[in-house]
């Protein structure tokens, strides 16, 4: 029996670039820079992109048992849509899923 094939380690969707093994974003060809925390919930919720994720889910992964507040969380999700072209309001790429989350809304392909 064979291993499973491992996952993808970069995906594409509109004009991003997103590669999880170097940890970089490029937007339009240039390179974005974020913290690494948001990057970190970039690839939480990519690596998810199946279910919503809950915000307990979401800041044990970011922070362990350091206690954050909602507005940690909040921070790092405006900046991440920033970087991947969106917003709050339009939530192509991410979005909240109320009472559920956060779950990854754009057509990501494996590059």
């Amino acid at each position: 029996m064979s291993a499973p094939a491992p996952a993808p380690s970069r995906y594409r969707f509109n004009d991003v670039l997103i590669d999880l093994d170097s940890r970089e974003i490029h937007r339009a060809g240039q390179r974005v820079e974020v913290e690494a925390k948001v990057f970190d919930l970039i690839a939480l919720l990519l690596g998810n992109r199946e279910r919503a994720m809950d915000k307990r889910e979401l800041n044990t992964a970011l922070w362990g048992d350091r206690p954050v507040t909602d507005a940690a969380l909040s921070q790092q999700l405006r900046k991440a849509r920033r970087a991947l072209g969106d917003d709050g309001n339009a939530q192509r790429v991410i979005r909240t899923v109320h009472g559920r989350g956060l779950r990854w809304a754009a057509e990501a392909t494996a590059d």
